[in-house]
């Protein structure tokens, strides 16, 4: 389970908690081990890089930092190339819905095609020309006429 007091050691090393905070957590502290390891560690930790080396930036780094992010502002795209990037999609989309349904209209009203008065009659063998005997459209007209002299 985790103290939720340990968030305030960062600051308490700081020594940006002021008067009561400051007290609370001292007497907390006596009695929390987890908060007394947070502590012992952020110590440590602090000790640690206080005796690390520093390092100095080359000669001029700040400058060509600065530079190089003034020279990736200018070139951000204006504010209206993703609107005409949008449109120019849309227009597209609308280009290609449009030559479909001119595409189906066209094969519809192919005037070649045997028109069909309705369902039943366009899924009916009987507008093809006769079967030879003994193939699968032959056996079909002959049971739907047996059907129909019934």
């Amino acid at each position: 389970m985790s103290c939720p007091k340990t968030k305030l050691i960062s600051a308490y090393l700081d020594e940006e908690l002021q008067g009561s905070d400051k007290a609370v957590l001292e007497t907390h502290l006596q009695g929390c081990v987890q908060c007394e390891t947070a502590l012992k560690d952020m110590r440590s930790l602090r000790s640690a890089f206080a005796n690390t080396e520093r390092h100095q930036a080359p000669y001029g780094f700040a400058t060509r930092v600065m530079a190089r992010t003034a020279e990736l502002e200018k070139k951000k795209t204006p504010w209206y190339v993703p609107f005409y990037l949008r449109f120019a999609e849309a227009a597209v989309l609308l280009v290609v819905i449009t030559v479909g349904i001119l595409a189906g209209k066209v094969m519809t009203n192919n005037p070649s095609a045997a028109p069909t008065t309705n369902m039943t009659s366009s899924l009916s063998l009987d507008m093809f020309d006769a079967t030879p005997p003994g193939s699968l459209g032959g056996a079909y007209l002959a049971m739907t006429e047996v059907k129909n002299e019934k």
